[in-house]
C-alpha cells in the first residue's frame, strides 16, 4: 500500500514511511558502496528554492545493486518518491531507500517526458501536477540552468550568494602525502605508536612512508610524550620515537566501536586499512588531524584491519617504500633487528669520518645500555617497586579504581540467597577487575613451552572426535601457534612485614596474549629470534625472575616461596573472571541431586582469571 504523500516539512518530522516529491537542489552523484550496491545522494525541496540554502531540504539516500535502477536525478529535476522510509540520521531526518526494497521513483525534467523506475509505470496526475507547478516555479532561477545536464556523476550544489556550509570531498584511497582537510580518505598505513589507556576513544599513529608537509616534524631520536599521554600533559616517562623521522606521520583518533577493535586486534608494525578517515583542520595547530567516527546508521561497522603485503598491493607499495627509507637512513626497524644486531649477525659498517664516529659511540652507547639492561633493572627495579607501578605495563580503562586480589577472590557479589532462604555462593561470575600486582612465577618452566600448537584439522572437530595431541612429524597437517601460559601473581602493594600475601593463578592465551607481548605466536624451538623478542619482552614484565627461577632449578628447588626476592616491579593489569568445567568428575549421586561434581561445595564449575587488555611497552 501507498503511503501519502507529504510536504517535505511535514516529511521531515515523520517517522516511517511517506511519499515525497520536491525539487533536487544538491546532488552527490552515483558511488559504489562497500558492499555490491551502489548509491545516490540527493536533497529535495518543495519551497524557498531560491534562498540558496540546501540544509532545510530531505537528504535522501537511494540504494541499489543495479546501477540503472537508481533514480537518474540532476539539479533542478523535480523527483517522486513513493513510499520511502524516513529515518534520522546524525541528528536529522533522512530517507533511506534499501537495496531491498523497490522504492518507486519518478524524475520530472523540464520538456522531457517522465522517467519512472526501478521497473516502469504511469506517474499519477497528482505527481504531474506537482511537478509542472515546481518546474514553472523555477524556470527562471539561473541556478538550475547553469547545471550541465552530463554532470550527474559529480558533486553539485545551488551556489549560494554567502555560503557558510563546509562541505567534505567523497572517500577515495590515498596517500598521506595528498591528504588535506576536509575530506574523507581510505588509508593504507603502518602502525608506528599506540595510545590505549583511554577507556573511550584509542589514539594511533601510522605511516605510509610519504611526507605531508602539514603534518608534525618528528626527529628521529625525539621524545614523545608518555604512553597514555599523547600530548605529553604529564611530562614524565617519555619514550623515544620509533617511527620514520620528518613529516610522514600522521596522528589518528578512532572512537568506538573502532577503538574496542585497535585495542585487541592492532600491536606495532603492524599494516593496517583504515576506511572513512576524516581529514580536517586541526582546532589546536596549523596542521591536520584524523579521526575515525562510529557510524549512526550502522554501529556495529568496524573500519579498521589489518592487511597482508602479500596479498594487498598498497601495502606491498608501503613496503617497497618503508625499505628504501630504512636503507637510506640506516635506522633500527624493529626490536628483532636490535637484538640481531646486539648477537653480531649483522656487520656494522666502519666509516672514519667524524660524524660517523660520532654515529658508532652513540650505537655502542646504546648496545651497552642494554647489555646492562638487567643489571641495572635488578637494583633500580627494586628501589622503584615501592613507589610507583611499572610504566612499561599499561592497561584499559585508567579510570577505574584498582581492587586488591584479596578483594577480587572473596568478592561479596558471589553470595547469594535463594528464594527458600538458602545460603550459597557463585562459583564463577563474569565480571572485570583492575589490580595492581607482581609476578612471582610462572608456567610452563621454559619459555619454550609458552607457544603451542594447534592442529587446524582437529580444531574443526569437536573435542569427542579428536582427543590425540598433535602430531608435530605429519607433514600434510597445516599447525596454528598460539600462546598459552599462567603467570603467578601476588598483590603489588606494601603489606605489614610478615603477613603473606593473596596469590592468584592468570592464564594468558589467544588474542590476549598477543596483545600483551605485541608479537605471534610461533614454534618458539625454531624461531631463535622470537625467542628472544619474548625473553626481552617478559622482563619488563617480570625482572630477574627466569633468571632466579634457572638458578632454583639448578638447585633442584621451584618452590615459588623462595622466587620472592626477584625484582619485578609491581602493574596494573586487567583481569577478567569466567568458569570452566570442573575436572573433578561426575558423581552418580552428586547428578541425581543436581549438582553435577562429587566435590563437596562444587557445582561443576571452576573459577578462573584471565588477563586481557594490557600491553608491555618495551
Amino acid at each position: 500500500m501507498q503511503a501519502p504523500f507529504v510536504d517535505i516539512p511535514t516529511a521531515i518530522t515523520s517517522k516511517g514511511y511517506v511519499s515525497v516529491i520536491g525539487v533536487v537542489v544538491d546532488l552527490l552523484g552515483v558511488f559504489q558502496t562497500n558492499g555490491s550496491s551502489v548509491c545516490v545522494t540527493f536533497t529535495l525541496k518543495d519551497s524557498d528554492f531560491k534562498n540558496g540554502h540546501t540544509w532545510d531540504g530531505l537528504k535522501i539516500k537511494y540504494f541499489n545493486d543495479d546501477r540503472k535502477s537508481l533514480p537518474p536525478a540532476q539539479l533542478g529535476d523535480v523527483v517522486a518518491l513513493r513510499s520511502i522510509r524516513i529515518r534520522p540520521f546524525n541528528g536529522k531526518a533522512m530517507g533511506v531507500a534499501s537495496q531491498v526494497e523497490l522504492i518507486q521513483w519518478v524524475v520530472f525534467r523540464q520538456g522531457q517526458n517522465p522517467l519512472s523506475g526501478p521497473f516502469p509505470f504511469e506517474p499519477s496526475v497528482a505527481e504531474k501536477r506537482h511537478a509542472a507547478s515546481f518546474l514553472s516555479q523555477i524556470n527562471g532561477t539561473s541556478s538550475f540552468r547553469a547545471a550541465s545536464s552530463d554532470q550527474t556523476n559529480n558533486s553539485l550544489a545551488i551556489q549560494a550568494p554567502v555560503s557558510t556550509q563546509k562541505s567534505y570531498n567523497r572517500r577515495r584511497f590515498s596517500l598521506i602525502k595528498d591528504i588535506e582537510g576536509a575530506m574523507y580518505v581510505d588509508l593504507v598505513a603502518q602502525v608506528v605508536k599506540t595510545f590505549f589507556n583511554d577507556s573511550e576513544k584509542a589514539v594511533i599513529y601510522v605511516t605510509d612512508y610519504t611526507t605531508n608537509e602539514t603534518l608534525f616534524d618528528y626527529g628521529q631520536d625525539d621524545d614523545h610524550g608518555r604512553d597514555g599521554d599523547p600530548h605529553n600533559y604529564l611530562g614524565t616517562g617519555k619514550r623515544k620515537w620509533k617511527g620514520p623521522a620528518g613529516r610522514m606521520s600522521l596522528q589518528v583518533t578512532l572512537w568506538e566501536p573502532h577503538a574496542s577493535y585497535a585495542r585487541e586486534n592492532l600491536k606495532l608494525n603492524d599494516f593496517v586499512l583504515l576506511t572513512n578517515v576524516k581529514i580536517r583542520k586541526s582546532r589546536v595547530s596549523e596542521g591536520i588531524e584524523a579521526s575515525l567516527h562510529g557510524d549512526r546508521m550502522y554501529p556495529n561497522k568496524v573500519c579498521v584491519r589489518t592487511v597482508d603485503a602479500e596479498s594487498d598491493d598498497r601495502a606491498r607499495d608501503l613496503l617497497r617504500r618503508k625499505k628504501d627509507y630504512w636503507k637510506a637512513h640506516g635506522g633500527k626497524q624493529n626490536l628483532q633487528e636490535e637484538i640481531e644486531k646486539s648477537t653480531g649477525s649483522k656487520k656494522s659498517k666502519k666509516n672514519n669520518n667524524n660524524n660517523n664516529n660520532n654515529n658508532n659511540n652513540n650505537n655502542t652507547q646504546q648496545q651497552n645500555k642494554k647489555e646492562t639492561k638487567k643489571e641495572e633493572g635488578q637494583k633500580s627495579l627494586t628501589l622503584t617497586s615501592r613507589i610507583r607501578p611499572n610504566q612499561n605495563i599499561q592497561s584499559a580503562n585508567p579510570s577505574i579504581p584498582t581492587r586488591s586480589l584479596a578483594a577480587i577472590l572473596s568478592n561479596e557479589s558471589h553470595q547469594n540467597i535463594s528464594p527458600d532462604g538458602i545460603e550459597y555462593r557463585l562459583p564463577f561470575q563474569n565480571l572485570c577487575y583492575r589490580p595492581l600486582v607482581r609476578v612471582v612465577d610462572f608456567f610452563p618452566h621454559n619459555l619454550e613451552d609458552f607457544a603451542v600448537p594447534e592442529d587446524a584439522e582437529c580444531a574443526a572437530l569437536s573435542s569427542s572426535e579428536s582427543d590425540e595431541a598433535p602430531d608435530l612429524n605429519d607433514t600434510d597437517r597445516f599447525y596454528r601457534w598460539e600462546w598459552r601460559f599462567i603467570l603467578l601473581i601476588e598483590d603489588g602493594s606494601p603489606s605489614p612485614p610478615g603477613q603473606p600475601k593473596e596469590q592468584m593463578k592468570l592464564f594468558v592465551s589467544g588474542a590476549d596474549a598477543v596483545h600483551l607481548l605485541g608479537i605471534d605466536a610461533k614454534n618458539l624451538r625454531k624461531n631463535k629470534s622470537t625467542l628472544d623478542i619474548l625473553r626481552e619482552k617478559l622482563f619488563y614484565l617480570w625482572g630477574n625472575l627466569e633468571e632466579e627461577k634457572q638458578k632454583a632449578a639448578a638447585e633442584g628447588n621451584l618452590n615459588p616461596q623462595i622466587l620472592k626476592t626477584v625484582s619485578s616491579v609491581p602493574f596494573t593489569c586487567c583481569i577478567k573472571e569466567y568458569g570452566v568445567k570442573c575436572t573433578h568428575g561426575p558423581d552418580k549421586a552428586a547428578i541425581e541431586d543436581g549438582l553435577g561434581c562429587s566435590q563437596e561445595g562444587c557445582f561443576g564449575w571452576e573459577r578462573r582469571f584471565a588477563m586481557f587488555q594490557t600491553v608491555i611497552h618495551g
